[in-house]
């Protein structure tokens, strides 16, 4: 019989990006992450407006996420408190202008859990 480690759990979810072409990273919510700057490699890495892509994340004992994004031009975009599980659907959108961006979590059942505004502000 085999022990399935915390680090072993994995959770699949889609990433759609409705904004511009950006860097995407998905980070678990730690005290440690909350107070860094220093993200790491993007999770998705120059995807496209209108584009979406399947991937792979670390599943955290509570589910939650922090969830940053940097577009083409610069502008950061970030939410945190986000729960995610398998299946879910992360989509970054935008009504109006890129500063009225919203985050939206997407059950499997393609139900919207969560809206939040995510337009943090232009990096230097």
């Amino acid at each position: 019989m085999s022990v399935i480690s915390d680090r072993d759990r994995s959770i699949n979810v889609t990433v759609v990006n409705g904004v511009e072409k950006a860097d995407i990273w998905i980070i678990p919510q730690t005290q440690e992450n909350l107070k860094t700057s220093l993200w790491g490699a993007p999770d998705v890495s120059a995807l496209d407006a209108g584009q979406e892509k399947n991937i792979d994340l670390c599943d955290t004992c509570d589910g939650r996420y922090i969830i940053r994004m940097i577009d083409k031009d610069k502008a950061l975009y970030a939410v945190r408190d986000i729960t995610l599980k398998n299946g879910y659907t992360v989509r970054f959108r935008t009504d109006d202008t890129k500063y009225e961006a919203r985050i939206e979590i997407i059950d499997k059942n393609g139900i919207i859990l969560s809206s939040s505004e995510a337009f943090e502000g232009i990096l230097g």
